[in-house]
Formats: C-alpha cells, structure tokens, sequence
C-alpha cells in the first residue's frame, strides 16, 4: 500500500488549524514540512505540529529519520492560486518557466488574480505618460524637478502572467 504522504501530511496539519505551505522529503529521511496562519506561526506551534506529525507517521508506518517543522519565513513561497488572492498588494520575486513578455524573472507587486493569470505592476520598471506628475514618496528633489518640467508621469508597466507559467515565487519581505 502506498501512502500519499503530502495529502496525508496537509490533512494532518489542517486539522490542527494551520496550512500546510510546503513539503519536502530526501532520499536521506528527512521530512520538511512548512506551516503558515495568519495569526503567525511559534515555536510551539511547531513542536505541537511535529509531535503530532511523529505519532501520525509511526501509526501509518512512514519511514523517516528526521523531521523538521518550520514557518515559511517573511519570503514565504506562493504555490497556489489562493496564495497569490491572499496576498494580493504584497510584492513577490517571480521566476518563469517560458518567456512572457519577453521577461523570466521579474520583481512585481501582485495586483489582480484570475483563474487565467495574474496581474503584476513591475517594481524595476516605469513607462512614462503625457499626464500630470505625481511624485513617488522616496525621490530625490532633482529628480523630482527634473520629472515635474517635463510634465509627465512616471506608471509602472504592468505584466500578466498566465498561473501555469509560474515556476516559482516568493514574497518580498517588507522590512
């Protein structure tokens, strides 16, 4: 009989009212299982996890040497569509496994999520526009001056990326 441990493994966790963000297994028996809540995550929560995993593990008769519970950590991976919709205004490093856009690694604040792709406004890149300036809150005042006489507006370009193109992403840390 073989056990889908990654589904057994994110039941487990849900049931204990956490998410489970990832899951790892070597070939060496080590088990990595990243929780997340949206209250946060302690060390308790993952001693409580782990303990609980443990028994869980001996129980189905899951071979492992070792086991580490942990929080996804401020750069947390987005891996489904509902990581994306829940942090929705963050911004994330994203890494593509085909060109779009003529782009395959971007940083961009996530501004929109469909079931086809999601929308990102560009962090490293602004076009300009033929409409009245509005300053950014960090820049310098010659540049501010400089920007002002030409009458323009600097919007960052914006990127749709469809969901399956997505190899990896991480958010961000706003520290």
């Amino acid at each position: 009989m073989s056990t889908d441990v990654p589904k057994l493994v994110g039941d487990a966790v849900a049931g204990l009212g956490f998410e489970l963000v990832d899951f790892d297994r070597s070939a060496r028996g080590l088990v990595r299982v990243f929780i997340d809540h949206p209250a946060g995550i302690s060390v308790e929560h993952c001693a409580d996890v782990s303990n609980h995993l443990t028994r869980l593990f001996a129980v189905e008769g899951i071979d492992f040497d070792r086991l580490e519970v942990s929080s996804p950590g401020l750069d947390r991976p987005l891996k489904t569509l509902a990581d994306f919709q829940r942090f929705a205004g963050c911004r994330a490093r994203v890494r593509l496994n085909c060109l779009v856009e003529t782009r395959k690694k971007f940083d961009g604040e996530i501004e929109s999520v469909s079931d086809t792709g999601i929308v990102f406004r560009l962090i490293d890149e602004a076009t300009e526009t033929g409409l009245p300036k509005r300053a950014p809150k960090k820049v310098s005042a010659g540049k501010r001056a400089k920007s002002a006489k030409a009458g323009t507006v600097v919007e960052a370009k914006r990127i749709t990326v469809p969901v399956a193109s997505i190899e990896r992403a991480r958010l961000i840390p706003d520290l």
